[in-house]
């Protein structure tokens, strides 16, 4: 009767994230337990992930054949399963910001265009930027402090991305309004000399915080 035999040692390696359940499987180390010395049996194997996404110590089901002249002497246990990771796949983005009114802030909108993801795979993006400074200007530096992704098409769990792009963007000036200011009425002196009262004076749209003076 057939000899029972068992296979083992079958190993599967880890991958970056590529939306695909291919597993490369290692069989270097492959033992084929109750193997009578001398006999000839061969193996030939391949693997799978449970599913695509990334994860650590994710199940690769392993996929069995096998030949040589003695494989009829021999029951078969397969080794039905090993383990591997699945690691984020790393992207990286150029950044593009709106110009905007001056408001008082450093803040930026800021918007990335992803490189290095998978297929048609596309994801959100929640986005920190900062100006250089919060004064007007044309070209100003901008620099993304933060970025969160977020799910699309693709899930944002399977990838990952550094801050730190830059790019530029203008600050204009913002409009601002003077009103209130009145004229005291005089007696006749032969000039044009008016006396001005500013101590009711509006700015209107001066951002809170800032300091704007005039003289009249």
């Amino acid at each position: 009767t057939a000899k029972a035999l068992t296979v083992s040692g079958i190993t599967a390696s880890d991958k970056t994230y590529d939306a695909t359940t291919a597993a490369t499987l290692g069989t270097g180390a492959v033992v084929y337990g109750g193997l009578v010395s001398g006999d000839t049996l061969t193996g030939t194997y391949s693997g799978v992930f449970n599913n695509a996404n990334v994860g650590a110590g994710k199940t690769v089901t392993i996929t069995s054949s096998y030949g040589g002249a003695d494989v009829n002497n021999y029951t078969i246990t397969d080794q039905a399963s090993t383990t591997a990771d699945v690691t984020t796949k790393a992207l990286t983005a150029t950044a593009s910001a709106a110009n905007k009114v001056y408001d008082g802030t450093t803040t930026a909108t800021t918007t990335l265009t992803f490189s290095g993801l998978v297929g048609s795979e596309t994801l959100g993006q929640t986005v920190g930027s900062t100006f250089n400074n919060k004064n007007v200007g044309t070209g100003k530096t901008v620099t993304v402090n933060s970025i969160t992704l977020t799910d699309g098409t693709g899930l944002a769990s399977n990838y990952s991305i550094s801050p730190g792009q830059t790019t530029t963007a203008n600050v204009t000036a913002k409009a601002l309004t003077v009103s209130g200011i009145t004229a005291a009425n005089k007696i006749y002196d032969g000039n044009t000399v008016a006396t001005i009262d500013i101590s009711s004076i509006n700015y209107g749209g001066l951002v809170s915080g800032d300091d704007v003076v005039i003289s009249t």
